[in-house]
């Protein structure tokens, strides 16, 4: 191979490489610049080598259509396992909105106020709605993602949903039995929980 074209090809891929995002903002020596090239160069020629992480993620879907006493129960685990609870959008006012409003205003997000107040981490993700094609509220989904360093890309493995009205410490004990990755991770968050049901 060319030497010139090479070092383009791996000047143009480092400034896309995660090593370089990942690097502190002082200047890079010659010596860790041909490490990473070293590097990018044994991935390239053995792409299955390259190193692997793995990290999971999980989500309580939930809705104000839902019972208070129930939305309430899984503000207060979610919040101690770490978990966010995630709203597909803002709820239908009881009154007629004032039209000049935009669609997030005050009057809008108020319901989510208490949920907020104690302490659970509140979202909106329509797209996570749509991704998992959820119908029905509440549902606990942990998903695993694999990120492979070589090329960056982000990809998602698997995810397991576990619907019902339930406790979330009900709903992670579900998963805890499975001697894979995202029951690992099942546990870990189960553990948070301690004895609660």
């Amino acid at each position: 191979m060319n030497k010139s074209y090479f070092f383009k090809y791996l000047l143009s891929t480092l400034v896309a490489c995660p090593l370089v995002c990942t690097a502190s903002s002082e200047p890079w020596t010659i010596e860790e610049v041909l490490e990473a090239s070293s590097e990018l160069s044994r991935q390239m020629r053995d792409p299955e080598a390259a190193p692997q992480k793995t990290q999971h993620q999980a989500f309580v879907l939930v809705s104000f259509s839902m019972p208070d006493a129930s939305l309430e129960r899984l503000a207060r685990d979610a919040k101690d396992a770490g978990v966010p609870l995630v709203f597909r959008g803002v709820p239908q006012a009881k009154e007629p909105a004032d039209p000049k409003l935009p669609l997030l205003n005050p009057q809008s997000l108020a319901a989510f106020q208490p949920l907020i107040d104690s302490g659970a981490d509140v979202q909106l993700n329509p797209e996570l709605f749509s991704e998992f094609n959820i119908r029905q509220v509440p549902a606990l989904i942990v998903k695993e993602e694999v990120s492979a360093s070589a090329n960056g890309c982000i990809q998602t493995a698997k995810a397991v949903i576990v619907p019902g009205d339930v406790t979330l410490g009900y709903a992670l004990d579900r998963l805890t039995d499975r001697k894979d990755s995202i029951g690992e991770a099942a546990r870990d968050l189960r553990a948070k929980l301690g004895n609660r049901p």
